[in-house]
């Protein structure tokens, strides 16, 4: 199998040497790849992050990118690594659940990364483990030659999923990036399809927005705002966002990951 590049997302950081080790190493068995690096600043243990992170980004790469990321749930004690393929992308992931977060729970074939014998690594099992046996990926035409059957017994996260019910659409957030900005789980084939041709709409933070404080338009970017307004945009991800021009928005609005938002909408010709 040829990889077009390799992206790493962990939770390392770079006060120590994790990171570095690992590129070094992945460089090492694919000399000829291009390895770059997505992010080692995931919060620690925090795999929802670590999941939108690398959902976000991962169609930005070439098709055939290999993408592994490594960041344990603090609830499960040293899983196993997992390959898939999703969307013409290949992804090594810990067996914690983080997998669907990042497939939005759409199918795909899981096969479990064998222990590779590598170094003497400790609790490093990335280096120990999973390195040794992605080296053998290269020679294999298909995963099942270096990988064996599918696996059947792999974790799942539930994934947080909006509703509608009656004239209201009811989601959450899921993120909220380095700047404050409110990232929901709205994607913007669901919002077109929740507002009929016409339609008025008001977007509603815990049902705290008063009338006057309502979000009822959609803006390019946070930037077609005035100074110290709410702006509701799609971003690059195709997610509805939040965000408030030179202000932080999460702290200023009083959200954080999984609080609620709604969207209400109405008929013009009723109003």
């Amino acid at each position: 199998m040829e990889f077009a590049c390799i992206t790493t997302t962990t939770d390392y950081g770079h006060s120590d040497a994790f990171a570095s080790v690992l590129n070094a190493q992945l460089k090492y068995i694919f000399p000829q790849v291009t390895i770059i690096e997505v992010s080692h600043n995931i919060r620690k243990y925090d795999i929802r992050q670590a999941a939108y992170i690398l959902r976000s980004s991962y169609r930005f790469f070439p098709m055939a990118t290999l993408h592994l990321l490594d960041v344990s749930s603090s609830r499960y004690a040293a899983p196993d690594h997992l390959f898939f393929e999703f969307n013409g992308h290949f992804f090594v992931v810990p067996d914690n659940g983080v997998a669907s977060l990042i497939t939005l729970g759409a199918p795909a074939v899981y096969y479990r990364v064998p222990e590779g014998g590598g170094v003497n690594g400790g609790s490093f099992r990335m280096l120990t483990e999973v390195l040794p046996s992605l080296a053998g990926l290269r020679a294999a035409s298909n995963p099942h030659e270096a990988l064996g059957e599918p696996a059947s017994d792999v974790f799942m996260h539930l994934v947080p999923t909006p509703f509608v019910r009656d004239n209201i659409l009811q989601a959450q957030v899921v993120h909220v990036d380095g700047y404050e900005n409110l990232i929901t789980n709205i994607d913007q084939p669901l919002f077109k399809r929740f507002l009929d041709p016409g339609d008025g709409w008001q977007l509603l933070l815990k049902k705290t927005f008063s009338d006057a404080e309502a979000v009822r338009k959609l803006s390019n970017s946070v930037d077609d705002v005035e100074p110290g307004a709410v702006a509701c945009y799609f971003g690059f991800d195709n997610m509805l966002h939040l965000g408030i021009r030179c202000g932080k928005a999460a702290s200023l609005l009083g959200m954080k990951v999984d609080d609620a938002l709604f969207i209400e909408k109405w008929s013009r010709s009723s109003h």
